[in-house]
C-alpha cells in the first residue's frame, strides 16, 4: 500500500469513523492533518480539543500528525486549513471529506429551512470547498486521492422527517460520480464510500445504536478507505458501501421500460414494464451511456459519441 509518506487531510476526524481513517492512514506511514471543529451534531462549532486528542494519539504511537479546528463549511477556513497543511508538510496527496452532521430534527410537515441548509453546508458545500482548496495543488502534482463520504441512507429508510441528511449524502454521491469522471485526467481520483460503523450519529436512536454496535465496528470501515487513498486505487467516480469487513460497489441502474404513444394511462396499464424486472437491469457507465440506452429503447436510434457533435468532454 503506497500511502507511506503521503500527506492526508481527514475532516471530521476527532472521533467515530473519521478517527479510524486517520489512525489507519497514520499507521501506514501517512502524515495526517486531523481536522475537527468540535461541533455538535446540529452544527454548532466547538473547539479543536477532539482533533488534538486524535493527533496526540497518532504521535504517541510513533506517527506524524497535527490537529486543526477550522470549520470546513466556511470557504476562508478551508483555504487556511490547506495553507497550514502546505506550510507544515509541503504538499497534499489525500483528502477525506468525512465531516458531516445529522442536523437539528425537523418534520417533513414543518420544515426548518435553516437546520436543513446547515446539514447541506457541512456535508456538501464543505466537502466541495475542501476539494476546491486542494485542487490546484493536486493538479500541479498530477496526483491526488479524494474520498467523499456518502451514506446508505440515500437508499431510503422511509422514516419521514426533513431528509436533510439523506439529501446531503445523495448530493455527495452525485458529485463523486460526476467530478470523479473528470478528475482522473488530471491525475486525481475521486471516489466515495457509504460506511456503516459505530458513531455519534449511529447512537441517535436505540434501533440504529443496536445495529451499528452489534454488527458494524467502526474500525472495519477504514481499510477500504485507505485502499481508495492509495496510489494503486484503480478507479475514479465510483461509490462503495463498506462495513463489517465488507466492501462492494454500489451504483445506479435502469431498465428497458415501456414505450407507448402519449397517454398516462398507457404507462399505468404497463406498470410492470415501467418498473422493470431484476433480470433486465442495466448499469449505465455514465450519463451519456444512460442517454444512449434510453434513446435506443425509446426509438431504436443510436446516439453518437459527443465528439461527433464537435463537443469535447471536460478533462480532454
Amino acid at each position: 500500500m503506497s500511502v507511506k509518506g503521503r500527506v492526508a487531510i481527514v475532516t471530521g476526524s476527532g472521533g467515530g469513523l473519521g478517527r479510524e481513517y486517520a489512525l489507519l492512514l497514520a499507521s501506514q506511514g501517512a502524515k495526517v492533518v486531523v481536522n475537527d471543529y468540535g461541533g455538535t451534531l446540529e452544527g454548532q462549532a466547538g473547539s479543536a480539543t477532539r482533533a488534538q486528542a486524535v493527533a496526540d494519539e497518532i504521535i504517541q504511537k510513533g506517527g506524524i500528525a497535527i490537529a486543526d479546528g477550522h470549520d470546513i463549511s466556511v470557504k476562508a477556513d478551508t483555504i487556511k486549513l490547506v495553507e497550514r497543511t502546505m506550510a507544515e508538510f509541503g504538499r497534499v496527496d489525500i483528502l477525506i471529506n468525512n465531516a458531516g452532521i445529522s442536523g437539528k430534527p425537523s418534520s417533513h410537515a414543518d420544515l426548518d429551512g435553516a437546520a436543513f441548509m446547515r446539514v447541506m453546508e457541512i456535508g456538501v458545500l464543505g466537502s466541495q470547498y475542501m476539494t476546491s482548496a486542494v485542487w490546484n495543488i493536486m493538479e500541479k502534482q498530477k496526483y491526488g486521492r479524494i474520498v467523499n463520504v456518502s451514506s446508505d441512507a440515500i437508499i431510503g429508510f422511509g422514516a419521514g422527517g426533513d431528509c436533510a441528511y439523506a439529501a446531503s449524502k445523495g448530493a455527495t454521491f452525485a458529485v463523486t460520480r460526476d467530478l470523479g469522471r473528470f478528475s482522473s485526467s488530471r491525475g486525481i481520483k475521486i471516489n466515495a464510500i457509504l460506511p456503516s460503523g459505530t458513531s455519534r450519529m449511529g447512537d441517535l436512536s436505540d434501533a440504529s445504536k443496536m445495529i451499528t454496535r452489534t454488527y458494524f465496528e467502526a474500525s472495519k470501515c477504514a481499510p477500504m478507505v485507505v485502499a481508495l487513498c492509495s496510489e494503486e486505487c484503480p478507479v475514479s467516480g465510483e461509490c462503495f458501501t463498506t462495513g463489517a469487513g465488507r466492501a462492494a460497489r454500489i451504483t445506479l441502474a435502469t431498465f428497458p421500460g415501456h414505450v407507448q404513444e402519449s397517454t398516462a394511462q398507457g404507462f399505468l396499464n404497463n406498470w410492470s414494464a415501467v418498473f422493470g424486472e431484476t433480470k433486465d437491469v442495466y448499469f449505465p457507465t455514465d450519463t451519456l451511456d444512460h442517454v444512449r440506452y434510453g434513446v435506443k429503447h425509446a426509438s431504436g436510434l443510436d446516439v453518437p459519441d459527443i465528439g461527433d457533435f464537435g463537443i469535447v468532454p471536460a478533462g480532454n
